[in-house]
């Protein structure tokens, strides 16, 4: 007799994540700070991990994932409101070791004020890993002549059936569309929130659980 597997949708909200996690159904998960942590991903399950970070740290923290069963996928949305001198260093590592895994990793910042954000993103897939998509992103919005940004993608690729790939890009606010807005009746400080609170919350719709999105979205926009 075969015994179906119920696949449960979870969402938890956590402060900080623990030093170690398995994830073994479907899960979404946010937190408002990175610490260093390894988290087990098994088969047939999907974990949905949002980071907002408003609040920086000084030492390199460093999210391991560990994609161990087929069928396993993580979606790493991280959005980073970087103000004053807050620093943002951290890392990723996706650790691809079977058939048909997945991972994407998607990061949005602003940058105001003399903050900065040193991101590293590793994407390593081993000769078993074959069948594995994983894609890595980091765009920026630069408020601040002083703000820094700095992202080093680092792939290792092993097997030869896979899809990987990165992008990274760093921009202004458009002052075209500012200026649309203004013709529109919104005033400069109100037109560059919109713009800012529209490029953070690009990402969101990635997120399955509905009531997160809708919590995030408020939280950001709460927070320009």
């Amino acid at each position: 007799m075969t015994i179906a597997r119920t696949n449960i949708t979870t969402h938890k909200h956590h402060q900080t994540l623990p030093k170690e996690l398995t994830i073994d159904q479907t899960q979404t998960i946010t937190v408002g700070q990175i610490q260093t942590s390894d988290i087990v991903i098994k088969q047939n399950a999907e974990l949905t991990l949002v980071a907002l970070l408003t609040k920086g740290w000084s030492e390199i923290q460093k999210l391991n994932f560990h994609l161990e069963g087929e069928n396993s996928k993580v979606t790493f949305i991280a959005i980073i409101l970087a103000r004053d001198e807050e620093t943002f260093p951290f890392e990723t590592i996706s650790n691809h070791s079977v058939r048909n895994t997945n991972a994407y990793y998607y990061i949005r910042s602003a940058m105001f004020d003399k903050s900065m954000i040193d991101y590293k993103g590793n994407l390593i897939m081993k000769p078993e890993a074959q069948i594995t998509d994983s894609y890595l992103a980091h765009h920026t919005l630069m408020l601040s002549k002083d703000a820094k940004v700095n992202t080093v993608p680092s792939l290792e690729i092993e097997a030869d059936d896979v899809k990987a790939g990165h992008a990274a890009t760093i921009g202004n606010v458009d002052e075209d569309m500012i200026f649309y807005l203004e013709s529109r009746g919104i005033n400069k400080k109100q037109g560059q929130e919109m713009l800012i609170r529209g490029f953070l919350e690009h990402d969101l719709k990635k997120i399955p659980n509905e009531e997160v999105r809708t919590k995030l979205a408020l939280e950001i926009g709460n927070l320009l």
